[in-house]
């Protein structure tokens, strides 16, 4: 029995020993789980004492000694996830990668925040999104990618930017564009300078409680541009290129393209203006044998004569035309793949003490038209270094040398290639020919163009707008270099002060140069304008943390101050007479025309407080405090006040709750406050700008502004309430209600003929508002290592409502509203309300247009009679009822991962709202000489076609046309449309094929971007504006590449 006790005691005590021997020393490794290698300075410390280590080179550590009492390892790295780790003897730890805490951590004013625990409306677009879209301005890549934000585009040419907007329109005559911020720093240049392949994250800050720590620039939203940083473990090269094409993403409108049917539209055109006076008859044989020698000039068709094209018995073209003179074509010719190839490079790495980032990028973006590309230079440097236990400094610069050149005017004139070649006549080349058909050359042996000139074109005499593209010159180059820096300290535990430093310096040069090949530039031997400003842009602001817990209460209050001081500098000039016709230098032409300069200047102040509180992680409370000083206003109205408060609770974390298996994550939260637009027209509004002209050689001076003392901020109430939702571990749904009034807007309000020039005054005189819902729909349908699923969907909705009209239309006064332009404002009704002509269809007898007149009373009270008149003049112009805002915006993504491939689509769609169609406008022309004409024109009414709503055809009978030089609700067209934004298809080598060469990872891809457009009209590109208008702009760039990722 003693030997059994005894053998006991010994098992007791070797058991003993050797728990004591596992706790007494743990060995083990840090990775990143992201790529597996190993993670160099990585801490690891027993937790609730200072007992513990740093990782080695290959991410090894030993912990001896350690107390019976030690239970978990802390274990963390810089930019990483912390993680807690149960003793073991050996461990093998991987710590998350940044991009998986971007899910859990959102960049927000002067710092970061949970999305648990925010009480605001934010958000986050990952860097990689952003990067699988082929665009060389960031702004486009918003397209259908976050709720609640709508981009348009008046130009796809490469390097333009897209207007923004968030939660629906936010001004009438201020800026309503969103406030960027760069890396914790107001940003003042073209998102065009910043390489998608530098950004980390991207946020979309929305209402008061988000964005209301900005103050006077925060009413149209905050975008939050986090640049990428440095990474850990040993140095890592990241290598990618891309190579493909642009193409022209939207095409043509459907208009007639073969010669032989234009010719017989217009000589029925021709005919058709005759008949009246000559009889049909007459009319006919005159039309027949005059179309080519008195209208259109041009006859394209070999071996026929000039009056001899149409046969006047049946008005069809003569069978005998068969055989073009020449073949150019306005439609296509112009319009040539090209090539766009981006490179880029960078290397990070670091320790727990040091990190640092570098970055070099090289973008060549060829337009599809003659004299449009983008290229772009840029470089970035990142270094984040901790001195001691409580300072960290950093610094970040960043250079882009920027060169985008267009191909003359996107406007409304015919040097817009993108109008003339859909309006000018099939019958018409680019080049010049003689009578037979043969090219002729110049004295140098060089094509001529056609300005039509020789044969006295009747469209767009003296203008040849491919030839204005490929002789001539404009082109924007800028240089821009933008700085960061900031110094931290801790003290006192609780306390952290921050001193964040910015300023960036964007000069631009803009040269236009029209040569004397032809055009109007010929007839002063070419013409020349030089453009150059510089901007000065510095931004200080000192911030200090305080952060407490108290039990389960937990505190952290910010103070902070910022200042902001822009100079801008601006010089024109403009010459004629050059010596040599391809040097667009002014040294090379003897003329003055003109010279011009100006200076800006622009600062703001501000001071802001902020206290976010939450008690046991479930309640949380975030108030905020801001007084902005904008120079832009009179000193008496220079100061605003903004503040914001929100709330939120998770109530997934409450004791009913927290067991539900079912249910991840409910979050309500509720938020409202106040936000200012300083963004006014000019530099300053309260004292009067002189502008001075030049009169036979003496200064003349002329008022360009009136002084408003009293105008003051335009300011924005924001309420949000929102619910986070989290199902089945695989589904998210997050949607939220706001309310958005801006009040006291910037309005131009006329003044009497008698008080003279300028005809108006700025004037804080009209509110309005914006209510809407929005939502976020996330599925992670399947999740596995071998086959991921994810489809994303987001939409808005919002409705925007006038809910003060300016002084000179009070609503006593103008109680149904009135007219602005081609819209109708009234309380209750949208900002962009189309106020039009209805009509009626056209009249079966005779095939005139016809217009609806609403009868009225003696008082001007309509009576409920409706009549027809064909003159638009006594037509009646109403209330459509139809506005350019649409029902509803949205995107829908979806990603699959399976073996190593992957494939991600993103779609974006709008449904509802109206565009007034001006281009289709000039394409139902009643046969203007030499302008082509829509397809739709061949329904036209004719003696035998009397069933429809086209009218006739009549050369200059101007009330043949539909709209008769009015805005006419027919060409209101529905502006809804779906957009494939675009596919990438991947493949990412095994890792066990390339670590034997020392890489990383090795993915290869094809990308296409703004694949596929379908509108309510062929050629229709509903994007352009959110004011419902249209233009022959630059159709949106397709592109198409083949690229490699390469890391080392």
């Amino acid at each position: 029995m003693k030997r059994k006790l005894m053998l006991l005691m010994a098992c007791i005590v070797m058991g003993i020993g050797l728990v004591n021997a596992q706790i007494s020393k743990v060995t083990g490794t840090v990775i990143s789980e992201e790529d597996g290698l190993p993670i160099v300075g990585a801490s690891v410390v027993v937790k609730g004492t200072s007992t513990g280590t740093i990782t080695d080179v290959d991410g090894k550590f030993t912990l001896e000694n350690l107390p019976s009492s030690a239970k978990t390892l802390m274990v963390s790295f810089v930019g990483l996830r912390t993680q807690e780790v149960e003793i073991k003897p050996v461990l093998s730890i991987a710590l998350k990668a940044d991009s998986e805490m971007l899910d859990e951590v959102m960049v927000v004013a002067y710092g970061t925040a949970k999305k648990s625990s925010f009480t605001g409306s934010a958000a986050t677009m990952r860097g990689d999104k952003i990067q699988k879209m082929q665009v060389s301005n960031v702004s486009k890549a918003l397209e259908g990618a976050v709720a609640g934000v709508q981009i348009s585009s008046e130009s796809g040419s490469p390097g333009t930017s897209a207007s923004i907007r968030i939660r629906g329109i936010g001004s009438i005559s201020s800026s309503q564009e969103p406030l960027i911020v760069v890396d914790g720093v107001p940003y003042e240049g073209s998102l065009n300078s910043i390489s998608a392949q530098d950004i980390e994250s991207l946020t979309v800050l929305k209402d008061a409680a988000a964005n209301s720590m900005y103050g006077a620039r925060g009413s149209n939203g905050v975008i939050m541009i986090t640049t990428k940083g440095s990474k850990s473990g040993k140095p890592r090269i990241n290598f990618e290129a891309r190579y493909g094409f642009n193409t022209r993403g939207v095409g043509n409108y459907d208009i007639i393209t073969d010669a032989g049917e234009w010719y017989e539209m217009q000589y029925e055109s021709y005919r058709n203006s005759l008949a009246p006076s000559m009889g049909q008859a007459a009319a006919s044989q005159y039309a027949a044998q005059n179309l080519i020698k008195n209208l259109v000039k041009y006859n394209k068709f070999a071996g026929v004569a000039d009056d001899a094209i149409i046969d006047p018995t049946t008005g069809k073209l003569n069978p005998a035309a068969t055989t073009y003179k020449w073949n150019d074509d306005w439609t296509k010719d112009p319009f040539e793949n090209g090539t766009r190839q981006e490179y880029n490079i960078n290397i990070s790495g670091g320790n727990d003490k040091t990190q640092a980032y570098a970055s070099l990028g090289y973008l060549a973006d060829e337009g599809y038209m003659v004299g449009s590309g983008f290229d772009r230079i840029s470089a970035r440097v990142k270094v984040d270094q901790q001195i001691g236990k409580y300072f960290r400094v950093g610094g970040n610069i960043a250079y882009a040398n920027t060169i985008r050149e267009s191909f003359g005017s996107e406007g409304g004139n015919y040097s817009n290639i993108f109008m003339f070649s859909q309006n000018i006549a099939p019958i018409y080349p680019i080049y010049l020919y003689d009578k037979d058909g043969a090219l002729m050359y110049d004295e140098k042996g060089n094509v001529r163009y056609d300005f039509g000139t020789e044969y006295v074109r009747p469209y767009a005499a003296e203008q040849n707008p491919y030839a204005t593209a490929a002789e001539s010159l404009n082109k924007y180059m800028a240089d821009n270099l933008s700085t960061r820096g900031y110094f931290e300290a801790k003290f006192l535990n609780d306390f952290k002060f921050t001193l964040n430093v910015a300023y960036d310096v964007f000069n631009n040069t803009n040269t236009q140069f029209s040569t004397p090949v032809g055009g109007d530039a010929a007839a002063v031997k070419g013409r020349g304008y030089n453009y150059t400003s510089r901007r000065g842009a510095l931004n200080l602001n000192q911030l200090l943390n305080w952060t407490r817990e108290f039990g389960e209460h937990n505190f952290n209050v910010l103070l902070g101050h910022e200042t902001k001081n822009d100079k801008y500098k601006y010089l024109e000039g403009h010459m004629t007479n050059f010596a040599d016709p391809t040097n667009p230098d002014f040294s090379n032409a003897a003329t003055y025309q003109g010279l011009t300069s100006y200076t800006m200047e622009y600062a703001l102040e501000g001071y802001f407080a902020k206290l976010d509180y939450d008690y046991a992680d479930k309640y949380y409370l975030t108030a905020s405090y801001r007084r902005d000083g904008s120079s832009r206003f009179h000193p008496d109205n220079r100061w605003g006040s903004f503040w914001a408060v929100g709330g939120s609770w998770r109530a997934k974390e409450e004791s009913f709750l927290k067991d539900v298996a079912w249910l991840d994550n409910l979050k309500v939260k509720v938020s409202y406050g106040t936000q200012g637009n300083d963004g006014v027209p000019y530099a300053h509004h309260y004292s009067k700008l002189t502008g001075v002209d030049r009169v036979d050689g003496e200064p003349a001076s002329n008022t360009v502004l009136r002084a408003s003392k009293d105008l003051t901020w335009e300011k924005s109430n924001n309420f949000n309430a929102g619910i986070e939702l989290g199902l089945w571990n695989w589904l998210d749904f997050n949607v939220d209600f706001f309310i958005k009034e801006t009040k006291d807007m910037l309005y131009y309000s006329p003044l009497a003929p008698s008080q003279g020039s300028p005809s108006g005054i700025y004037r804080n005189e009209m509110d309005m508002k914006n209510t809407g819902i929005e939502f976020e729909l996330n599925a992670n349908i399947f999740d596995t290592d071998n086959f991921k699923w994810n489809v994303s969907l987001n939409g808005t909705h919002y409705k925007n409502e006038l809910t003060k009209l300016p002084i000179s239309k009070p609503a006593e006064k103008y109680p149904d509203g009135y007219q602005s332009g081609s819209y109708w404002r009234k309380i209750g009704g949208s900002l962009y309300d189309f106020y039009m002509y209805e009509y009626a269809g056209v009249d079966p007898t005779n095939g005139k247009p016809l217009y609806n007149v609403y009868l009225t009373d003696d008082n001007g009270n309509e009576t409920g009679v409706i009549e027809t008149t064909s003159d638009i003049a006594k037509a009646t112009r109403r209330q459509t009822g139809k506005t350019s805002i649409p029902d509803f915006v949205g995107g829908l993504s979806t990603t699959f991962e399976a073996y190593g491939f992957d494939l991600t689509v993103q779609t974006a769609f709008q449904l509802g709202g109206y565009v007034y169609d001006s281009n289709y406008v000039g394409l139902m022309t009643p046969g203007d000489a030499g302008q082509n004409f829509h397809k739709d024109m061949f329904n036209r009414w004719t003696p035998t076609n009397t069933d429809t709503n086209i009218p006739a055809l009549g050369y200059q009978m101007q009330a043949q046309t539909i709209n008769n030089g009015n805005y006419v609700d027919f060409f209101l067209t529905d502006a809804s449309y779906f957009s494939l934004r675009n596919i990438t298809l991947g493949y990412t080598l095994p890792k066990n094929w390339l670590q034997k060469a020392g890489i990383e990872k090795l993915r290869v891809y094809l990308t296409g971007d703004n694949i596929w457009l379908q509108s309510k009209r062929k050629g229709l590109d509903p994007r352009y504006d959110f004011t419902g208008s249209t233009n022959f702009s630059y159709s949106a760039l397709s592109t198409y590449s083949i690229g490699l990722n390469l890391t080392l």
